[in-house]
């Protein structure tokens, strides 16, 4: 998975900047209050509707509903690729470029 999102990283990082992310049921610990942490770092951007519901997620260790899991990204000029793969890597199930 780590190539997946490296490459996937890489594309976006020299086109749209833009992903969507989709978190496995069982990644409700440390990655989604990393994936706050960097929103609130100015390190990637979050529709303000995916930073609730992380932050709910993130308080209730539980995805409500299950289609939550699915979290559109903007990555900023502060963004460090090999932070996000390392911390992210095992809790992604899908990642892919959006236009």
């Amino acid at each position: 998975m780590k190539q997946e999102i490296r490459q996937a990283l890489q594309i976006a990082l020299a086109g749209s900047r833009k992903l969507k992310i989709v978190f496995k049921k069982e990644a409700i610990g440390g990655e989604v209050a990393y994936l706050l942490g960097m929103m609130n770092a100015g390190i990637i951007n979050l529709d303000i509707r995916d930073a609730m519901n992380l932050s709910v997620t993130n308080a209730s260790r539980k995805w409500v509903p299950d289609n939550n899991r699915a979290v559109v990204v903007m990555l900023t000029d502060q963004f460090d690729e090999n932070w996000f793969v390392e911390r992210m890597y095992r809790a992604l199930e899908k990642i892919e470029i959006l236009n």
